[in-house]
C-alpha cells in the first residue's frame, strides 16, 4: 500500500516516514506540507492508495479535496479544525472513505467509551475534564478534550493547562456529594499517534465511501458492548 503523508515536515510526520520503512505491508509515495502548492498534493495523491493528513487547517483541506478528486481513502489527525472543515469531508464522504481523529490513541479512545458508559450511570454527578499538553500547543481545548467532551448529554467543565513538554493527558473526574471517580489518560510520546493512525489506514483501504472513526476501526462503537 502507497502512503502520502501531508505533513511530512512535522513532528507526526517524521514518525510516520520511519513507520512506513519498517513495514513490509507499507510503502512511502511522498509527502508534502503546508509549503507545497496545489499541484504537489495532487502529484502525491495520484501516486499514493492513501493520504495521511498530520498539518495545518489550510493544508488539510486541500489535501481533503484532492483525496476526494482521485478517489483515494483520506485519514485526518489535524487539530484546530474550523466546522465547515467537518462538512465539507462529510460532502467528500458520500464518494470516498474518509476517517477523522481527534487522538489515535487506542488508549484514548477506550477512554470516551468509558466516559460515556459512566456519564449514563453516573448521571447525577458533577463532571469535569483536565486538559494538559505542551506550552507550545496552539488549540484550547484540544481536539482530544472536545471529542471526550462529547460522550456526555450534558457539556462538562473543561479546564486547559499548557505548560512544559506535556505530550497529552486527559482526567476525567465524576464527583459527586460522597465520594469521586477519575479516570485519566497519559500520553508518553507522539509515536502512539502515528502507529494508531496507520492502524486505521490499513483499515480503510478498500472501505466502501463513508464517514469513520477510529471507534469504527476498533470495532468499539457500541458502548453497551463494555
Amino acid at each position: 500500500m502507497k502512503i502520502g503523508i501531508v505533513g511530512i515536515t512535522g513532528r507526526i510526520g517524521k514518525i510516520l516516514v520511519d513507520l512506513i520503512s519498517g513495514d513490509p505491508e507499507l510503502t512511502l509515495s511522498g509527502g508534502v506540507s503546508s509549503k507545497n502548492n496545489r499541484a504537489d498534493f495532487e502529484n502525491l495523491a495520484e501516486n499514493s492508495d492513501v493520504l495521511v493528513d498530520f498539518s495545518s487547517p489550510a493544508a488539510a483541506i486541500i489535501a481533503a479535496e484532492v483525496a476526494k478528486s482521485f478517489k483515494i481513502p483520506f485519514v485526518c489527525g489535524t487539530s484546530a479544525l474550523p466546522e465547515d472543515f467537518f462538512q465539507k469531508i462529510k460532502e467528500f464522504s458520500l464518494i470516498i472513505p474518509v476517517l477523522h481523529a481527534s487522538n489515535f490513541s487506542v488508549g484514548a479512545q477506550l477512554m470516551a467509551m468509558l466516559l460515556k458508559k459512566c456519564g449514563k450511570i453516573l448521571d447525577h454527578y458533577d463532571v469535569s475534564i483536565m486538559d494538559k499538553h505542551h506550552k507550545h500547543k496552539k488549540d484550547t481545548p484540544s481536539g482530544t478534550a472536545l471529542f471526550l467532551s462529547k460522550q456526555f448529554e450534558k457539556q462538562p467543565q473543561i479546564v486547559s493547562i499548557r505548560a512544559g513538554n506535556v505530550f497529552g493527558e486527559h482526567v476525567c473526574d465524576f464527583i459527586g456529594e460522597d465520594d469521586m471517580l477519575s479516570i485519566s489518560h497519559l500520553s508518553f510520546n507522539r509515536s502512539m499517534f502515528a502507529k494508531g493512525a496507520l492502524m486505521c489506514t490499513k483499515w480503510i483501504a478498500g472501505k466502501s465511501p463513508g464517514m469513520y472513526s477510529m471507534m469504527d476501526c476498533l470495532n468499539m462503537k457500541n458502548c453497551d458492548d463494555l
